[in-house]
């Protein structure tokens, strides 16, 4: 029995760690575009425009979805590739490809 508590206080430190460390930002390629994975919120999105938060673990990053894109659902787990867009700020991106 102690055994079986101990593994199990084990895994849920390893999950808890792992959540804290996860990051939505998955790859970068040379050129700049990064992988982005994680859990969509949207923050405002309207018929010509749709922003929000891709999270993972406790990490998020803001990203502009392109107008021919369409809006994914809350909470819904979305990948797309995207480009940094300091103009929105630190961690901000513009999405390169609609989010699968």
């Amino acid at each position: 029995m102690f055994l079986v508590a101990a593994v199990v206080i084990v895994v849920a430190g390893v999950v808890g760690i792992r959540g804290l460390l996860a990051s939505p930002i998955v790859s970068v390629a040379a050129d700049g575009t990064a992988t982005l994975r994680g859990t969509w919120e949207p923050y405002t999105c309207d018929a010509h425009l749709c922003q929000g938060y891709i999270q993972a673990g406790s990490r998020s990053v803001f990203v502009v979805l392109s107008p021919a894109c369409p809006h994914p659902q809350r909470a819904a787990q979305i990948t797309l590739t995207g480009r940094p867009d300091h103009t929105l700020g630190t961690g901000s991106y513009r999405a390169a490809d609609c989010p699968s």
